[in-house]
């Protein structure tokens, strides 16, 4: 078979477009800083690269849910150890006014420092959070507590609301307002009872309300621990998924990323190549008069 020069010339130029196109993938991978851009360059390791970056979306979703909730559980821990600071208070107070040298007018002035504890404790019970009451339960549109009407005591219930923290994994991140105000004494109802003992000047009904504070403060205080419990776990989660999180952005890298040291050598060897492909080309392709006359 004849070799013409138009054989040579298409040769030439495949070669020199091989050439180019490796160029070309050489200085996309050190720009990119990636060693594929495209699923057909490396399908099996962009399937890979998917995969990891799925499972990073889904524990930064994770840790943003650990968040949110350990948010809530503090703010819920730090209101309950105020609120218990208050009965402390009343129940010194109460204590006070027990003894031989109280009368009607220290319990008078004690009645108002307790009134003055419980619209504390009321208004820290209503706190709330993100527009929903922290200790209402399922009931987080309305307070707790009627600061108009005490003696009307506890109104929200035991519901809550869970958050996802894992592959089906969830943690109750709600503070019971039941279980601290209404199971089985309520704190509020308990203050206005000591109240009306003190400005009724009954030593007796002052006393019989002793127990009641403890367990009021009892029902805060385990309230409290359960959160604190809670707190460590997610503690210990958020920690499992950072660890977690460094290892799959590890694997991710070691999957997509280009060793930038050896993209350059690989660049200047093919720049080399491309180069003398040009020179050769340049000697292969010269046609002559009597080229074009055959």
């Amino acid at each position: 078979m004849r070799i013409t020069q138009k054989m040579m010339t298409n040769n030439v130029n495949g070669s020199l477009s091989k050439h180019a196109e490796k160029l070309m993938t050489y200085q996309s991978r050190i720009s990119s800083g990636k060693q594929f851009t495209k699923a057909s360059e490396n399908p099996l390791g962009m399937a890979k690269a998917l995969d990891y970056r799925k499972t990073l979306d889904s524990v930064d979703q994770y840790v943003s849910n650990v968040s949110y909730a350990r948010s809530g559980l503090d703010n819920g821990e730090a209101t309950l150890s105020d609120i218990g600071e208050l009965l402390n208070q009343a129940r010194e107070l109460a204590l006070s006014q027990t003894t031989g040298t109280a009368s009607p007018e220290s319990r008078k002035v004690a009645a108002g420092e307790v009134r003055q504890l419980r619209d504390q404790l009321i208004q820290l019970a209503n706190t709330k959070q993100d527009d929903r009451y922290m200790f209402g339960g399922r009931k987080a549109d309305t307070p707790p507590y009627d600061s108009l009407d005490p003696e009307a005591g506890f109104q929200g219930d035991d519901g809550g609301f869970s958050v996802i923290v894992g592959d089906g994994v969830t943690m109750d991140a709600a503070v019971s307002g039941q279980q601290a105000f209404g199971n089985p004494e309520d704190p509020v109802l308990v203050l206005t009872d000591l109240i009306n003992g003190m400005e009724a000047n009954d030593p007796s009904a002052i006393s019989a309300q002793l127990d009641p504070l403890d367990q009021s403060l009892a029902q805060i205080t385990n309230e409290r621990a359960d959160v604190g419990a809670r707190l460590n776990r997610l503690d210990a989660t958020e920690t499992h998924w950072d660890v977690f999180k460094i290892n799959v952005e590890q694997m991710l890298s070691n999957t997509e990323d280009v060793d930038l040291t050896q993209a350059i050598m690989d660049l200047t060897a093919q720049q080399s190549a491309f180069q003398a492909s040009l020179a050769s080309a340049s000697k292969i392709i010269q046609p002559s008069l009597l080229d074009y006359l055959r």
